[in-house]
């Protein structure tokens, strides 16, 4: 059944998997909730993980600053390498499916 979402919000944190244990120990020490998917391909070259997340718009930040400390700075990868940090998307959640 189809529920209106009470404006929430989905964070999807696409992160590489050298840095992927760091952010999910972070998010599990502030309690989050999230959901792991393992992804491939074109958007970013070597293996990722996109991690789920559902919240109210005012913990949007502060995931989001969790998130950045946890992953760090991208080092610079060799010339012919093209790894790219933690890339996050924070989109409208407006149905909430739940079976």
């Amino acid at each position: 059944m189809a529920e209106e979402s009470a404006e929430k919000k989905c964070i999807l944190a696409v992160v590489p998997e050298s840095r992927v244990q760091r952010v999910e120990a972070r998010l599990r020490h502030q309690d989050r909730r999230y959901t792991r998917l393992t992804a491939q391909g074109g958007f970013m070259r070597r293996g990722t993980t996109v991690l789920l997340l559902v919240t109210p718009p005012e913990a949007v930040d502060e995931i989001v600053g969790e998130i950045r400390d946890a992953a760090g700075v991208a080092a610079r990868p060799a010339p012919h390498e093209a790894e790219v940090g933690t890339v996050i998307f924070v989109l409208p959640l407006t149905i909430d499916f739940r079976f």
